[in-house]
Parts: C-alpha cells; structure tokens; sequence
C-alpha cells in the first residue's frame, strides 16, 4: 500500500531536477501521473522510470507559459484518468543570477510567466476536476522558494515571482477551502543535476555563493531532491496533510529557523 494508491497527480516540470525526483517518488508511493516538460526525450525518460514503480503516466510536451498547451495537457489528462486529485505546480525557468542593476524587465516577465502566471492558469483549469472530492479532498502544491522569503541578492526575478505564488497561494486556499481542495506552497533546499551542471557558466563569485547557500544550514549539507524533497512532496498530496491549507512548508533541512 503507498500514500497516494488511487490519486492522480499532474505535475509540470519533470524532465530533470525536481520534478523527475518527484514524479518517480510520487509514483513509488502509488500515484497516476500526468507529467510534462518541454524537453520530450527526457519527459520520456522519466515516464519510463515512473512506469517501473508502477504508475500510468500520461507525458506530454508542454510549454508551460503557453496558455493553450496547457489547456491541451489539462484535457488530456481529465480524458486519460477523469479525475485530478493532485496539482503540483513545480516547473519555472530562472535566469542567471545577477545584481539587480543589471537584470532587465524582459527577466522579471520571463521568471513571472514561468511560475506565477502558468500556476494561475493552472489552478484555474485544474479546478473543474478537483473540487468537491470526497473525504479529505484534493490539494494544490505550488512551489515557492526561501530564496525569495530571505531576499537572497542576485535573485530579483526569481524573488518577485515565487512572492507573487505565495501570494496567490494564501488567497486561493482562503477561497477554495469550500470547495474541499487545500493549497498550499514548498520553499525545497535540494541541489539538483540542473543546477550542479549550470554552476560551471557562472562566475567564481556568483558560484561560490551558490554553493555556500545550499549548506548553510544546521546539517551542513545540501538537501538530496529524492531523499530530503519529494517526501514532503508526498506528505503534501496525501491524505495525512488533509488538515493543512494556506502554509507555507520549509522542505530546507533548517535553513531557515523562525518562531
């Protein structure tokens, strides 16, 4: 028996990093998945993988800043399973990380339309299919990021961006609760193959201030994606988080430490 037998969880940004971990976690512990990325051969890689843990999956090629591939992909999956249980906006393309004097408004526009506006569309489209389940009902994962909560310089971007989920988050889960679907956001502390590949384009400066953030906490080491993040990923979208909506969930192995 795993947390999610029986649930359908569409997930977006699983071709690498984050949202591969999760997916294969998420399919481990029992789920159906709708999952989607741009890139379609390593979309298909993680298909495979969730496959062999035992899941359908429904994969599809989705530009996430595209309204109408993701209506496309919101579609197929109601068509695919006729349910969704669980929503977990995860996808989000930053940019490089540099002073705010020299970001531009084309990087906030781009950063803003990968997260705050496609989870906005999403949890729109999705909302048909979630709302009224029985029992403890659905729930809605968007992702957020303590980057953004402690201001970490060379992040404007990505800072304003996953602010404005959490935003939304909070007065989605306010407004839906009556509808039995809670909402609500992950700041992870995860260093995946994404990022340990991209450090070696930036500068010695910005890289090292990368590495120095992602164990600056009370372990001293960088969270694992599939060990330390998915879990809680899991926690999340399973019946045991029924009583929770409207947080705020540090997956960052105490990065952050506050009353």
């Amino acid at each position: 028996m795993g947390k999610l037998d029986g649930k359908v969880v569409l997930i977006t940004g699983c071709s690498s990093g984050l949202g591969k971990q999760q997916a294969i976690r998420l399919a481990a512990e029992g789920a159906n998945l709708a999952i989607c990325a741009r890139n379609e051969a390593k979309l298909a890689e993680t298909a495979a993988l969730c496959e062999e843990q035992g899941a359908e999956v429904l994969a599809m090629k989705v530009d996430i800043m595209e309204y109408d591939s993701l209506v496309e992909f919101v579609d197929a999956t109601a068509a695919r399973f006729g349910r969704i249980d669980v929503l977990v906006n995860n996808a989000h393309t930053i940019t490089l990380p540099a002073p705010f004097l020299d970001k531009t408004i084309d990087d906030l526009d781009l950063e803003m339309r990968s997260s705050v506006y496609a989870y906005w569309h999403l949890m729109k489209l999705c909302f048909p299919y979630m709302r009224d389940h029985a029992g403890v009902g659905a729930s809605i994962i968007n992702f957020a990021s303590e980057a953004a909560v402690m201001g970490d310089a060379l992040y404007a971007p990505y800072a304003a961006s996953k602010e404005a989920v959490r935003g939304l988050s909070r007065v989605v889960a306010r407004e839906w609760g009556q509808y039995n679907i809670r909402v609500n956001t992950l700041c992870p502390n995860g260093l995946t193959d994404n990022i340990s590949m991209g450090l070696g384009h930036l500068s010695t400066e910005v890289r090292e201030h990368i590495e120095k953030a992602f164990v600056a906490n009370p372990f001293g080491r960088p969270g694992r994606p599939y060990e330390d993040v998915a879990p809680v990923t899991v926690f999340l979208a399973s019946d045991d988080s029924g009583w929770i909506t409207g947080q705020n969930i540090h997956a960052d192995g105490g990065a952050l430490i506050n009353a």
